[in-house]
């Protein structure tokens, strides 16, 4: 336990000793990543009597002795005094304003999040894996598809759910019209469909290629010269007539070129095949090649061609079987240059592709009706091919996007919303118009010493967002240091509403100036007031900007201040209402008798809204547009906002881009309203008759009355149910809708934007409610019940085999750790707009009476989604129960947001302070929730202290950001022996006190006691008190003195430990020597010396007190000594050349066989590692390279296990027997630094020491799995385990008493075992002095 280190001359890590010495099986495959080296061995490199890292002892397995006492110890640390901890390796200072230590200390792109700043592009981790389909020949691949969609993927569905992933499968190859007509659209739509799931995940393409390319495409535009060198190598008339009708000048782009002629492919299919050969024979081979492609090789080309991801995930399923010759004479040489293409395609994806991800399919077996839909035996095969390969995919994708609960005690779900922010601000910049007078009004605003908001006053359209995102992109460049916060409303669920929002600014601010979020009460008023109190606070130290986009939809928004402190600036943007302008409810709370600043956006100009016009057309089409019509021209001339010229700027481009199929020339009628509102109706009107007034109704209507949008997945299931979107001519029924969702997405791209969980959103909320207008007006109710029966899993009861793929269960909880989340959220929602009319029977559904339903809500989501619900509840009071619930949530939203699992106890909390207060209980409903909080359904952690709630009262956030606190107990020490007891130690009130922990009792107390530091038991009554610098034991028991040790201790260093009931080991006040000491008399034994100038720096005792481990900071390499405490003699010198050891993070297993600790190379940045060393053989056993610092360590021989907490808040369980890394337990939000073993083993209790993390955390060493979590009210000053974990015994500030919190609910295994083996019911000594008060001052003197 108590050790230190001291870094010493600087070497290379070049020693071929070291490098030898790492194990080779510690990179099976359950460990994490290391750097292993490659071993060599240099024999001159070993001396005698000093090993220098000898080689590991790797022919027999390491003896597990228990330990001598009956019940086992796997107690870490061993019986000395805490050290300081080790200096952390360099870094560079944050430059500028002070912010707090752990904000400082975050990773360069999180620290820039805080601050406002975008660090640059960044890889968006999103749980997806989506599957694209690539396919030759749809027809020829039916059984294969068929076994993907409705066996492997549906398996993969229901498999990733339970570890937080969605799986969708995009699949446009069905053989559709769009496909048949061989022209441009549908490779447009494949490649368009393409980028879009590369912005939502991790796209897996699923590559379906036989002996055929699929089918043949026209060029869609042929460069003048290649035209012209075609032309002139035709030898036949016919053949230039051919070319000359198939292809146009088109003199309006830049260079001209000649473009196929629009619906050529639908006039004229017949002579496809001749315009094709003419091309094949006229054009050069390298022409052909890059003119003369199919879908496939454009897809192909697209994924693992241009990524080499694309490529490493790519799955190839192949048949052999050669391809018929062609019959007619003519298509020949086609044939030959589809087949001389197919050979290089087949070459590169042997080239790009893992050998392992190539499936090759047996002919043999396949009949041939397979395509017919006969499940035989070679789809079966496909089948289980797939899955293993997609399986295998899966569990990479998730082992590469873990991402930790939290960084140095910031969670990570703040870092996900302010990002998220951040890119939507980086891309609307890109959408500004030249604003340059209205942006230097912000910037001298911004520059200024005003003190009220500003508001940046518009109609709808006129780019106030876009103005708002550009300031904030110049903010940093305007003011030095600046911190700033932005704000789009509704871009997220955290900024949905007006609650969320403001929540989640507190949050970043609180972050910003304490380095932790908002603790306090999470509603209005409260962090309303705590904004205020942030905003000066953060505003002396550096400026300060809050921008806040359409913030009229936060209408009742009282938090808004009106006047702001100085350095502290907020502008806010908001929509001007035709009838009463400037007089929307935001405007009225920020009034103020300055204020605000108005700032009205100013008018796009016709120039200007032309350039819009024309850049705009440019983008939405993606072959090339000519330049807009004079008609559109000379309506942006009249109505000239920016939203207005892009709805007409995608009219134009849907001549070239509706992705459906045509039968003859048609251009699409542009129709050109005078208003916004008109021209926003027709984007509606002109996707319906591009695809379907029906359809689109029916999608775009469950897509308007979803809460928070739809995925592709969700959309598909629910099309794949509605009869418009079914064919009885495709393999699989719902093959309709596959493709359409990607044509009406592919439409409607301008429109439409996709969040973080990839679920598809209006992008405009004026175009939201033209579409809720005319999707949900007529049949308000008809698109929310099928949104509630979906989610409700209604339709999963359905057998056919072909709808496998389209039918998931909807239960609450997927997993331990993962839930329904969109089921979770939505039904309330879609309830409460089918039960508006009755708001009573809505406030009695399961969503607010039904215990476990509220658990699974709160562990899927947060407080904050909760108290969305709550407020969907209008009956004025809210009735009992919701009350309850309200008052939970937003008493206790830290506690419950951090874990979801502290659910019941919490709310047994409030349920006692509501009777406290002297409500009583008015309904069943609750006194049945009452009567079953005693017995929860989950394991929790609930205070057995009578007063505990005292310690919860409120108090001002202050006192708990600057440290007015006061540390009660400063240590927390357990008895080995007496199971039920603890000792603490309080230095500052010279206290001494014994507890028992079943009883929350105070059994002994000695006062007086000088100055105690540290307290090591020698049994269940006498202890040895580290005292200033003098070591004194006293009789707990009968609370008095007994002996003084003779010598003092040093002043930096007073470690010791105990060797038996009448010995200690101590390290002298020089630090060269370590004296054996007798408790009974005071004087030293014997002296155990290092040698001639060689400083001690720890003292490491083995629990059983026969080995001694001391580090040497003097000697060069680093060196750990080892002795014999029975025989008193040196056994090893162990070093590593050019490493220190860490010793300050070491442990020793109780009877002394194997010692851990931390060692870091001298020179190289390289993080930290682990080693391990066999103490009977003095040979290293193992090494462990977890790629990230190590903070904490424990040992257990009962287990078996070496346990370290890491810097990224990982806590790795390492086997010691094999070698490999056994468990990886996650939730810590900070570096888990104090790891405290059950004396029984089996069950290990983590917490961060610095409070960076406020929780403690229990977990089962044999499952992995986190059994309980507590998250106190105050800071964790000591803590230990007790009784196998079932009790926890905390000292916090401003508590007077140790917190004794106890563990309801259903058994754990681990934990009754280790309660049985430990539990002691005998009283503590003398009954006659139980709950006495000892005076011991001056005892020592007597």
């Amino acid at each position: 336990m108590g050790n230190s280190c001291s870094s010493g001359q600087a070497h290379k890590d070049k020693d071929n000793i070291s490098q030898h010495s790492e194990e080779p099986n510690c990179c099976a495959r359950r460990s994490p990543s290391y750097r292993v080296t490659k071993p060599s061995f240099d024999a001159s490199a070993e001396q005698p009597q000093e090993l220098l890292e000898p080689q590991p002892f790797k022919d027999r397995k390491p003896q597990l002795k228990g330990p001598r006492a009956p019940v086992g110890s796997s107690v870490s640390d061993s019986i000395s005094l805490s050290s300081p901890v080790a200096c952390p390796s360099p870094r560079e200072d944050v430059v500028g304003p002070p912010i707090p230590a752990n904000v400082a200390a975050l990773p360069e792109e999180h620290r820039s999040y805080l601050l406002g700043k975008n660090p640059g592009q960044r890889t968006r981790r999103r749980r997806a894996m989506l599957i694209y389909v690539c396919a030759a020949d749809s027809q020829d691949c039916c059984a294969e598809k068929g076994a993907l969609q409705c066996g492997a993927a549906a398996r993969l569905r229901v498999r990733a759910r339970k570890r937080g992933w969605r799986v969708h499968v995009a699949d446009l190859h069905w053989r559709s019209p769009l496909e048949q007509q061989r022209d441009h659209r549908f490779p447009v739509l494949c490649i368009a469909e393409l980028a879009r799931q590369s912005e939502l995940g991790a796209v897996v393409p699923v590559l379906f290629l036989n002996s055929n390319l699929g089918t043949p495409l026209l060029p869609h535009t042929l460069e003048c010269a290649d035209f012209k060198a075609a032309l002139e190598a035709a030898e036949d008339e016919n053949d230039k007539t051919l070319l000359n009708k198939w292809y146009s000048l088109d003199s309006s782009t830049t260079p001209p070129c000649y473009r196929l002629v629009r619906g050529a492919p639908a006039r004229w299919r017949r002579e496809m095949a001749k315009a094709l050969n003419v091309l094949v024979r006229t054009l050069p081979q390298e022409a052909c090649d890059a003119y003369l492609t199919t879908v496939l090789e454009q897809e192909v080309q697209h994924t693992v061609l241009m990524s080499s991801e694309a490529a490493r995930r790519c799955v190839w399923v192949c048949r052999a079987a050669a391809e018929p010759p062609p019959t007619d004479a003519h298509d020949l040489a086609h044939h030959q240059e589809l087949q001389r293409r197919l050979a290089n395609l087949q070459k590169d994806l042997r080239m790009n592709l893992s050998e392992r991800n190539i499936i090759r399919a047996s002919v043999r077996g396949r009949n041939s009706s397979v395509s017919g839909g006969n499940d035989d035996e070679y789809t079966a095969g496909v089948r289980v091919a797939l899955a293993e390969r997609l399986d295998a995919l899966l569990d990479g994708l998730v082992v590469e996007g873990e991402t930790p609960a939290g960084y140095c005690g910031v969670p990570t779900s703040l870092f996900e919303e302010i990002s998220e922010h951040l890119a939507f601000c980086q891309k609307a910049t890109q959408c500004t118009s030249n604003r340059e007078i209205t942006l230097n009004e912000l910037k001298m605003y911004v520059q200024s010493e005003s003190r009220v908001p500003l508001v940046l006053l518009g109609g709808a359209g006129c780019g106030k967002a876009t103005l708002l995102a550009r300031a904030a992109a110049l903010a940093h460049t305007w003011l030095a240091d600046l911190a700033l916060v932005v704000r789009f409303v509704g871009l997220t669920s955290q900024s949905s509403s007006s609650h969320q929002l403001l929540k989640s600014i507190v949050d970043q601010l609180h972050v910003l100036h304490t380095g932790t979020v908002y603790r306090g009460r999470n509603d209005a008023s409260s962090l309303a007031s705590a904004l205020g109190r942030l905003t000066r606070s953060v505003s002396r130290s550096r400026p300060l900007l809050l921008c806040v986009a359409a913030a009229d939809a936060l209408r009742g928004a009282r938090w808004l201040p009106d006047t702001l402190p100085s350095r502290c600036k907020m502008i806010l943007t908001v929509t001007e209402e035709a009838d009463e302008p400037s007089s929307s409810a935001i405007m009225a709370v920020i009034s103020s008798e300055d204020g605000p600043k108005v700032v009205r956006a100013p008018p796009v100009g016709p120039e200007e809204a032309k350039a819009v016009l024309t850049a705009c057309a440019a983008t939405y089409s993606k072959t090339g547009a000519a330049s807009p019509p004079d008609d559109a021209v000379k309506a942006v001339q009249k109505c000239t906002l920016p939203l207005y010229a892009k709805i007409l700027a995608w009219q134009i481009s849907l001549s070239a881009e509706t992705f459906t199929e045509l039968s003859e020339e048609t251009t699409p009628e542009l129709v050109i309203c005078e208003d916004l509102e008109g021209q926003l109706a027709q984007i509606l009107v002109t996707t319906e008759a591009a695809l379907g007034a029906e359809r689109v109704k029916a999608c775009l209507s469950l897509l308007t009355a979803s809460r928070r949008g739809l995925d592709d997945t969700e959309i598909l299931d629910m099309l794949a149910h509605d009869e418009l979107f079914r064919s009885e001519e495709t393999y699989l029924p719902w093959a309709p809708a596959s493709l359409f969702w990607p044509q009406l997405g592919a439409l409607l791209a301008p429109w439409l934007r996709w969040d973080a969980r990839g679920a598809a959103r209006w992008r405009d909320a004026a175009l939201a409610a033209a579409a809720a207008e005319r999707y949900l007006a007529p049949d308000p109710l008809l698109a929310r019940r099928t949104l509630a029966e979906y989610y409700e899993g209604h339709w999963y009861t359905e057998n056919d085999p072909k709808m496998a793929g389209r039918l998931v269960s909807q239960e609450n909880k997927f997993s331990d750790e993962w839930y329904n989340t969109r089921k979770l959220d939505e039904l309330p929602f879609q309830h409460y707009h089918i039960l508006k009319e009755d708001p009573e029977a809505f406030s009695m559904k399961p969503y607010f009476t039904n215990l476990a339903w509220v658990h699974d809500k709160l562990a899927a989501t947060d407080t904050g989604h909760f108290l969305e619900d709550i407020a969907l509840v209008h009956i004025d009071p809210l009735p009992e129960h919701i009350q309850i619930l309200k008052d939970l949530f937003e008493t206790h939203s830290y506690a419950l947001d951090y874990d979801h699992r502290q659910f019941h106890g919490l709310l047994r909390a409030t349920m006692q302070k509501r009777q406290r207060d002297g409500h009583e209980i008015d309904t069943d409903l609750v006194q049945d929730w009452m009567r079953g909080l005693w017995e929860p359904p989950v394991p929790t952690f609930y205070p057995a202290n009578d007063d505990y709630w005292r310690v919860t009262q409120e108090k001002d956030d202050i006192s708990i950001l600057d440290g007015f606190d006061s540390k009660t107990f400063d240590l927390v020490v357990r008895f080995d022996t007496r199971g039920n007891f603890v000792a603490t130690v309080s230095t500052e009130r010279e206290e001494i006190c014994v507890w028992d922990v079943s009883k929350c009792k105070l059994v002994r107390k000695l006062v007086g006691v000088t100055h105690p530091i540290n307290l090591v038991p020698i049994d269940e009554y006498r202890c040895v008190v580290l005292c200033r610098r003098e070591l004194r034991v006293y009789d707990l028991d009968q609370g008095k003195f007994v002996v003084t040790l003779k010598g003092v201790m040093n002043q930096k260093m007073p470690f010791y430990g105990l060797h038996d009931s009448t010995h200690l080991v101590t390290l002298s006040r020089n630090r060269m020597y370590v004296n054996l000491m007798n408790i009974e008399t005071g004087d030293c034994v014997t002296t155990f010396k290092a040698g001639e100038d060689r400083f001690l720096n720890s003292l490491l005792v083995s629990g059983d007190g026969r080995v001694l481990v001391c580090g040497d900071e003097t000697q060069k390499p680093f060196p750990l000594l080892v002795w014999s405490l029975t025989s008193r003699k040196l056994l090893y010198d162990l070093r590593i050349p050019h490493h220190d050891f860490i010793t300050s993070k070491a442990a020793i297993t109780y009877e002394g066989s194997y010692v851990c600790v931390v060692s870091r190379e001298l020179e190289e940045p390289s993080p930290n590692f682990i080693v391990v060393y066999d103490l009977q053989s003095g040979t290293l056993f193992k090494k462990w390279k977890p790629g990230c610092d190590t903070v904490a360590l424990a040992i257990s021989s009962v287990d078996g296990c070496v346990v370290s907490g890491l810097a990224d808040t990982r806590i790795l369980v390492w086997d010691l027997v094999t070698g490999n890394c056994r468990l990886t337990l996650r939730g810590h939000v900070a570096a888990p630094s104090l790891l405290r073993l059950a004396k029984s083993g089996g069950v290990l209790m983590s917490s961060d020491e610095t409070c960076k993390d406020l929780s403690v955390r229990l977990w089962d060493l044999h499952t992995g799995k986190l059994i309980a979590v507590y998250t106190p009210p105050e800071r964790i000053t000591s803590c230990e385990i007790l009784l196998g974990g079932s009790v926890l015994a905390l000292a916090l500030e401003d508590y007077k008493e140790i917190m004794c919190v106890k563990l309801y609910g259903p058994a754990v295994d681990s934990v009754r075992h280790g309660r049985d083996c430990e539990y002691d019911d005998k009283p503590y000594g003398d009954v006659d002095n139980e709950g006495k008060t000892f005076d011991v001052r001056g005892m020592e003197n007597m």
